[in-house]
Parts: structure tokens; sequence; C-alpha cells
């Protein structure tokens, strides 16, 4: 396999941590801070050092293994496999509720006329490709996305900045008491699945040795970035006009002039958002099609066929159920983040519990002799 670089694990970091942004965490958390929802971020991006680190100590175990072969080594095979099997689930459970969340708006706001199912298809197709080329192919076009959106993003805040209204952010620290809950969601639907960067196994990537100091770099990098959209969302539209809208983040891209010539680049824009997505559901189901392979000992393209059915199926059924839809984007993604979470909190003290047996045996050995 051709090693992965630093530079294409920090692009992943970037999109893991914006899938989610849109449509979801920012409406959460404006409906709990109103304008004080840039500290919320803020406060966030601090708790959620917690989980990073916690990813990155299990990254560092075993480096030429992946996630499922240290659950595996961790908790031996059969429980291993277990703990990876609900892994998957929740992960196929997160890509698809993601991936609903891009098709529902994409044929809302741009192709209302145009059958749901082609819509569908017409992303699944690539993601099935990506996923079907590997892991590196993957990493290479994730890099290739970060450049794009770091020139959009570059034209989006150029031509909002001198419009934000400080006033907008007024009276401060409104919702002071809120702040550590709207951080939670922040967290949960932020920062908790960069687990998935553990598909990757240290070794695979070369010049390791400065991996993790990438990782956080394009962490801040991120939090920065969204913290961005949402100073920029609430100081141009102030909380009463972004509560309105059901997603103010491509409304706000209305409002975009370079030089006094303004344009609909939003439509231009939104193309960012759909490379978080793409490379969320990528990543995701590049792992959940792994671990098919690893417990069936099997490598063909059924398993990614079969979920890619699986996901066009849910896909089809939550946009056209409300209740279905209000339980998807609101209640399970935090359920189901957590409990991973926990799982991987359990993966910490386990590998911190292993290494203390291990240097307790090696003190012995050494005293004996």
């Amino acid at each position: 396999m051709k090693k992965i670089t630093n530079l294409e694990v920090g692009s992943i970091i970037y999109f893991l941590m914006h899938a989610y942004f849109i449509g979801i965490t920012f409406n959460s958390i404006i409906t709990i801070l109103k304008q004080d929802s840039y500290l919320g971020i803020i406060l966030g991006s601090i708790i959620g050092l917690i989980p990073l680190l916690i990813y990155l100590y299990i990254f560092n175990y075993e480096p030429s293994l992946n996630l499922n072969e240290k659950n595996i080594k961790l908790f031996g095979k059969y429980l291993g496999n277990i703990i990876n099997i609900i892994i998957s689930i929740f992960t196929l459970l997160i890509i698809t509720i993601s991936f609903s969340n891009l098709v529902t708006i994409i044929h809302s706001d741009y192709l209302s006329k145009t059958p749901i199912i082609l819509v569908i298809i017409t992303f699944l197709i690539p993601i099935y490709y990506s996923v079907y080329t590997g892991l590196k192919s993957i990493c290479r076009a994730s890099l290739i996305f970060l450049y794009i959106t770091i020139i959009l993003v570059i034209i989006s805040n150029l031509g909002l900045l001198i419009q934000i209204d400080i006033n907008n952010f007024k009276p401060f620290f409104y919702n002071n008491n809120n702040i550590f809950n709207g951080s939670i969601y922040f967290v949960i639907y932020n920062i908790t699945p960069l687990y998935l960067i553990n598909i990757i196994p240290k070794n695979d990537i070369v010049n390791n040795n400065k991996t993790n100091k990438y990782i956080i770099i394009f962490y801040f990098l991120s939090i920065l970035s969204l913290l961005a959209v949402t100073l920029n969302i609430i100081g141009i539209f102030g909380i009463k006009l972004t509560s309105l809208y059901q997603y103010p983040e491509f409304q706000i891209l209305k409002h975009v002039s370079i030089i006094g010539i303004s344009s609909r680049i939003d439509s231009i824009l939104f193309i960012q958002w759909i490379f978080d997505i793409l490379i969320f559901v990528i990543i995701g189901l590049y792992y959940v099609v792994s671990t098919s392979h690893s417990l069936l000992h099997e490598k063909n393209n059924i398993f990614l066929t079969i979920y890619c059915i699986l996901i066009l199926s849910l896909t089809l059924i939550v946009p056209n159920d409300l209740f279905i839809n209000i339980l998807s984007l609101k209640l399970l993604p935090p359920i189901i983040i957590s409990f991973t979470l926990i799982i991987f909190i359990l993966m910490f003290i386990k590998i911190n519990y292993t290494r203390q047996v291990s240097h307790k045996v090696k003190s012995t050995d050494t005293s004996s002799n």
C-alpha cells in the first residue's frame, strides 16, 4: 500500500469536523445559546481536546494496526469483533443520517423537480467508486477537496467580514448559563466523529512522528473555520433573522460582495459543504466495509454494494416521514455518537492498563535477573 501523507490525514480531520455542522450542530447551538453561540464553540473546542487526546492515544498504540485489529488485540477475538460490529453499526447510522441531510437540502433547494432517488444515486456513485479504490485514493481526494475548500472559504470571508455588525452580538453573555450545554453539543456532533482517524494504521503514514502535530494543527484550523461561519451568520443576520432560516449558512452566502460586485456565490460555495459530507460518508463507509471484510475474511465488492443499497433505502425513508426525520437528525446522532465515545474511552482505559501490566512484568523480570 502506498504511504499516506500528514497533509492528507489533516484534510480528513478537517472534513470529519465539518460534516455535521450545517443543518444540525449550528441549529442546535443557536437554539440553546442565541447570540452567544460562538462561546459554545470556543468552550467546546477546549473540552473537545479530551476526546481528541484519547483518539491520539489509541492512534499511537500498536502503530502497525488499524482500529479493528487494535480492538481484537486489546479485548480478544470474540469481544473485539463484537466491539468492531457495534462501532461499525453506529458509523453506518451516522453517515446515513449525514448523507440524508445532504440529499434533503439539495433536493428541496436546488433539484426539487428531480426525483430524489436520482439525487441519491448521483452521489452514491462517486462514494462507491472512492471506497472501492481504497484508503490512499480517499486520502488523496480529501486533500484535493481541501485545497478547493480553502479557496472557497477565503472568497466567502473576504466578502462577509466587512458586513458584520458588532451590535448583533449584544447583550454579551446573554445565555452564559447554557454555554456548557451548547459546547457539549458541539463536542458530540463535530469532534467525536474524529474516532474514524483510527482506521489508518500510523505506520502507513509518511513521517508519522509528525502526525500528531498535524492532527492538532488541523483540529484548531477546523475550529477557526467553524467559528468564522458562526460569527459571520450572527454578525450579519442577527439572532432573530438567523433563527428564522432553516439553513442560514447558505442564506448568508447571498450577501457575499467582493470589490463591490455581488453574486449568487451561495450556489458555488454549496460545493464546500458537499465535500464535507462526501468525505465523511466515504471514510465512514470504508470503515464499515473493512469491518465486514475482517469479520468474514473475504474481500469482495458485495459488502460495499449492500451497504450502498442500504444507505439508499434509508435515505428514501428519512425525508418522507417527519417523525423519523426529527428522530434521525435531533435524537439519534447524540445518542449514537455518545455511545461510540464511551467505547473509545474503554479502549483508552484498556490500553493504559495493558501498558501498566506490561511495564510491571518487565520490571519484575529485570529485578529477577
